[in-house]
């Protein structure tokens, strides 16, 4: 039986940012010939592809959408201080 590290993800995007459902499913040997050798530094070895690749894949897929997100919130934000300011009564007895 063949050693292996398998990662997968499925990303659903907002809608308002015009990118489609996402899934991957990535496989990364655990390389040696035998199950002793040198098994942890090998292991280690995988786990780092397998964070390199999915780690980049990930970035650029936020990249592409967090501008969509990040736009959101900065609105989101701006119209939660108008509605706190709004709320205040003025008289500056505010204890």
């Amino acid at each position: 039986m063949a050693r292996a590290i398998t990662a997968e993800y499925t990303l659903n995007p907002p809608a308002s940012s015009g990118q489609t459902l996402v899934s991957k499913k990535h496989t990364f040997e655990v390389g040696g010939a035998s199950p002793n050798e040198d098994h942890y530094k090998l292991l280690r070895e995988s786990i780092a592809r397998a964070r390199d690749e999915v780690g980049a894949e990930l970035t650029v897929w936020r990249d592409k959408v967090g501008k969509a997100e990040l736009s959101k919130e900065t609105k989101k934000a701006a119209k939660n201080e108008e509605e706190d300011e709004e709320e205040g009564d003025g008289d500056g007895d505010d204890v």
